[in-house]
């Protein structure tokens, strides 16, 4: 395990450009739009969540599994690997690596109290664990935001832990743990809050060696996704309806075909 971020595969390896992210889920764009895409990403960090709440994981966890989920979707698309299966073995596994350990049989179980549809398994999730490690390069070690905000917060003068931490949740819903370190996004965070409080923590940025173009890119997706997220939409336009429309084969419970191709590999 690195000791610190910048000697870790999560720095050396998983900080991306935009173009490869934009370059992921090809197959899946052959049936829904950029639009609908996004709406599908969003919703299954919604849904890995609300898995995570219902479970009791700490909140580190959940985020780790979103981080992972997302790096697996680099690599796959929604049609050849079912997302609910994927998201919630992403939950189990990083519940493990967090130590904030839960059952495979607990996650099947509750995933299928919030979609009745779900109807995978223990042993699903236990079997997928492996591919879903393998996709990773089983590069597990993740750093968030949340442990560098006390500090901050307490340095700037801005004594609103919970709002903040609040956004730094909802940053997960974005691709900014992709695109950049940690500790850019917890100051985006920041900055955001303090813009909101009307705040001025221009002087204290302006102390910090970083690229506040970086902190405004932070700023720009957060406030993108608010904006996107809470835009009304129509039942053609929900999660569901999107869903439908992904001719994912192995919904009635089968193993994803990642499973029955990765024997070759």
């Amino acid at each position: 395990m690195a000791a610190n971020f910048w000697d870790s595969t999560h720095c050396k390896a998983w900080i991306l450009d935009r173009a490869k992210i934009e370059c992921a889920n090809q197959k899946d764009k052959q049936y829904i739009t950029l639009v609908e895409l996004r709406r599908m990403r969003i919703h299954y960090c919604k849904l890995i969540q609300l898995l995570g709440s219902s479970l009791k994981i700490r909140q580190r966890a959940i985020a780790t599994a979103i981080v992972f989920f997302k790096r697996f979707y680099l690599k796959n698309s929604f049609v050849d690997c079912e997302p609910r299966l994927i998201a919630t073995t992403c939950l189990y596994l990083s519940s493990k690596v967090e130590e904030s350990i839960t059952q495979a049989k607990k996650c099947a179980m509750k995933m299928k109290e919030i979609d009745t549809t779900f109807n995978f398994t223990m042993n699903d999730i236990l079997e997928c664990e492996f591919y879903v490690l393998e996709e990773l390069s089983f590069e597990l070690i993740i750093f968030h935001p949340y442990k560098s905000l006390p500090t901050y917060l307490q340095n700037c003068g801005l004594d609103c832990l919970d709002t903040v931490w609040g956004i730094v949740n909802d940053s997960y819903k974005t691709d900014v743990s992709l695109l950049y370190p940690p500790y850019i996004i917890a100051l985006g965070c920041i900055y955001l809050v303090a813009f909101i409080k009307k705040k001025d923590l221009k002087q204290w940025f302006s102390e910090l060696s970083i690229d506040m173009k970086e902190i405004w890119d932070v700023v720009k997706e957060l406030l993108n996704y608010y904006e996107f997220d809470r835009a009304p939409i129509t039942p053609a336009e929900s999660p569901e309806a999107i869903y439908a429309k992904l001719p994912i084969k192995n919904s009635n419970g089968a193993p994803p075909p990642i499973m029955a191709s990765a024997g070759g590999r």
